[in-house]
């Protein structure tokens, strides 16, 4: 066609009406719109959940190029998991222990993983494994639910970020919970009797591993799931439902039964059936009556948080009648899941316990964004109380970006910082191991060790049989327990048996003040009756060998006569007959409180020993028993110089001729003290302390003792 020749062009015809489409016709199209938009939308999901899980792992991966000090009473629960594991001991069958058989599990594969195959080596990668394993299960649950959107994972992933919300190993606990609540609600939702059953199943397979994670979350979850379904039922109005409640209470009672089965089956050791759950449910009795801590959160945070949690229900409450039937039921699972894990900050209520009891709150907060930002009311008050939220949150909310900033400007290379996890050695300290390994130790290198009253990794880093009735002695406060710890110290000394002996803890805020002899007096006694120092010497590190002795030798135990020069109903002072170097005490006494220490944290008792007006020595007692007479031990003694009552030399004391109490304070959540009865006060070998001091009618010895 040449240039001349005019382009030829196509005539439109007049645009016609068109025709309406039938009825079917349009619900067809329809339909592939919002399939096409799902696609698009769970597109966006994926996309969202990929990056932000990639960025989290990567923070995890820089926060584990130093993990924690392994000898912290938290993180030596998991060195000790492993390494019982690996002698083909198992939580809750060999031994007990807050944590059970699944989280004994995980720290046992870790240290299949490293070079070394070592416990203590492995620590790091320990603590990276349980916070990836958060983050997986969270972007599952993400992307399977359809009810979650990319705006609210995003939105999540925001407040996980910001506020370092499932970065610590522990929080698995919390990750499981929600998964729970999840869950639940698939059941409530399901379509089929056979798509129910499947998710009912799977739910009670989930409580029963929460439960093997730690016998608290467990019940938790059992909890939530029951009240979520009754509210599924109410708001669905399908009795259907109460098929799946079956086919769930079925499944965890049955995983239950199992494990009972084999436990008895393949246990070397007399075990009764039912032993599991009486120790379990002990040591969470204990946990409530001993290791209480006050609210450590400012007035102001708290009542932000406070506030943002009521908002937080009320639009799950509000979304009954206003929402979705299906984002109704959602929302108010994860409600109960939420109000669950509130509970767990009632007891220890320090600012990490807080931070993770508040942690649904806002995972809730966070699928709670407004999905049309047109309405700015919503939107408004949304945004001021997620801000609120973030400014009030107790830990730093700007560590994981700085960490993930280190990534970026290649201050840290994941590569290097995950073989390091896999081949570097973390050896205990040389003062340590030649403390443990004495100059006399041929032939006993293959006898159990047992760290009292901490300490498990050292036993780790020497290569020992690791031994230990309750993992974590400081949860052995309960006379039941007590029995249960010396039955196997029993047992096991007859077949041999070495204690190393660490300094005590009380400065730490997960003994709460309370010395180890105070938290374990019948421990200790059958400790101190039947066992005594390998050797003299004295060590820096302040870890000693302890072995039995043939012939244990006869314990004298004189009563100190005292008169009340003060009282009042929780407080008072005592004073001695006589001045005593007694550094050995043992009291006989009784606490009696204003509120039901059954539902509130009970307080403890401030004790002091007094030189005159000088107080010499400060401590804490926790009740035993509650309203019940109870027997401990007290030490003036330096923590430095108390392995010295294991030996038969002398022990210079500390005078003192007074014994004053008090209650401690507490807050809303707990209960006060509000009687304190001593019956008795005993002094244990009074032989081994210094010189007895003679009467005021006769004259005193010229040198009075000093401070060790």
């Amino acid at each position: 066609m040449s240039i001349l020749q005019l382009e030829p062009f196509k005539v439109v015809p007049p645009k016609k009406k068109a025709k309406p489409l039938p009825k079917a016709r349009r619900m067809e199209v329809l339909r592939e719109r919002v399939r096409q938009m799902r696609f698009d939308a769970w597109a966006a999901k994926v996309f969202v959940v990929a990056v932000f899980t990639i960025c989290s792992l990567l923070i995890a991966l820089v926060r584990n190029q130093t993990p924690g000090d392994p000898a912290a009473l938290e993180n030596s629960s998991l060195v000790g998991l492993a390494k019982a594991m690996q002698q083909g001991e198992i939580s809750g069958r060999d031994f007990q222990s807050i944590y059970g058989p699944a989280t004994q599990a995980l720290a046992w594969l870790c240290t299949k993983l490293t070079l070394t195959r070592s416990a203590l080596d492995a620590f790091g990668l320990m603590t990276f494994v349980f916070c990836a394993a958060s983050l997986f299960l969270i972007g599952g649950v993400l992307l399977l639910s359809e009810r979650i959107s990319w705006r609210q994972a995003a939105a999540f992933y925001g407040f996980s970020l910001f506020l370092n919300l499932f970065f610590n190993a522990f929080d698995i606990r919390t990750t499981l919970l929600l998964l729970s609540a999840f869950f639940a609600y698939e059941i409530i939702v399901s379509r089929t009797v056979r798509q129910r059953t499947v998710w009912a199943v799977t739910t009670g397979l989930l409580c029963f591993f929460s439960q093997l994670v730690s016998f608290d979350l467990g019940i938790l979850s059992g909890i939530v799931v029951v009240l979520a379904l009754i509210a599924g039922i109410a708001l669905t109005r399908n009795v259907e439902v109460l098929h799946g409640a079956g086919a769930f209470l079925a499944t965890f009672t049955a995983s239950n039964l199992a494990l009972v089965a084999c436990f008895k089956l393949t246990s070397s050791g007399p075990l009764m059936v039912f032993d599991y759950y009486n120790y379990a449910l002990e040591m969470l009795r204990g946990y409530h009556s001993s290791m209480g801590i006050l609210w450590e959160l400012p007035l102001l945070q708290t009542i932000t948080l406070v506030v943002a949690s009521l908002y937080v229900l009320s639009r799950c409450a509000l979304a009954i009648w206003k929402a979705e039937r299906l984002d109704a039921v959602l929302f108010v699972s994860l409600a109960f899941a939420a109000i669950a894990w509130l509970t767990t900050a009632l007891v220890r209520s320090d600012i990490a316990h807080i931070a993770a009891a508040f942690t649904p709150m806002v995972v809730i907060l966070s699928f709670l964004v407004p999905k049309d930002l047109s309405e700015r009311k919503e939107a408004g008050v949304w945004a001021a109380i997620a801000i609120a939220t973030i400014l009030a949150w107790p830990s730093s909310i700007l560590a994981a970006p700085k960490d993930l900033m280190k990534v970026a400007s290649g201050q840290v290379g994941p590569e290097e910082t995950f073989r390091g996890l896999h081949s570097t050695r973390r050896p205990l300290d040389q003062n340590v191991q030649k403390s443990v390994t004495t100059t006399d130790q041929a032939g006993r290198g293959n006898l159990p060790l047992l760290a009292f009253p901490y300490d498990n990794h050292v036993v780790v880093g020497v290569r020992r049989h690791l031994f230990a009735p309750v993992l974590e002695s400081n949860a052995v406060s309960t006379p039941f327990l007590q029995e249960y710890y010396v039955r196997s110290l029993q047992r096991q000394q007859q077949a041999g048996l070495e204690i190393v002996y660490g300094l005590d803890r009380t400065d730490d805020p997960m003994t709460g003040g309370v010395q180890a002899i105070t938290r374990t007096p019948e421990v200790f006694d059958y400790i101190y009756k039947h066992f005594a120092l390998a050797s003299n010497d004295e060590h820096a590190d302040g870890h000693y060998v302890l072995r039995p002795t043939s012939e244990p030798p006869p314990v004298v135990v004189e009563s100190l006569k005292f008169e009340t020069v003060q009282r009042s109903p929780d407080s008072g002072l005592l004073k001695l007959s006589l001045p005593s170097t007694c550094g050995l005490v043992r009291l006989e006494m009784k606490f009696g409180y204003d509120r039901n220490p059954q539902y509130f944290r009970p307080s403890g008792v401030e004790f002091y020993l007094k030189n005159g007006d000088a107080r010499i020595w400060k401590g804490v007692i926790r009740p035993l028993e509650l309203d019940q007479k109870f027997v401990t031990y007290i030490s003036p003694l330096q923590p430095e110089a108390f392995h010295k009552v294991f030996g038969g030399e002398p022990i210079q004391g500390l005078a003192w001729d007074k014994l004053e109490y008090k209650s401690l304070p507490t807050d809303l959540l707990g209960s006060k003290a509000s009687r304190v009865d001593i019956f008795s006060i005993d002094c244990v070998d009074p032989q081994k302390f210094g010189v007895p001091i003679l009467p005021q009618t006769q004259p005193a010895p010229a040198e009075s003792p000093s401070l060790p």
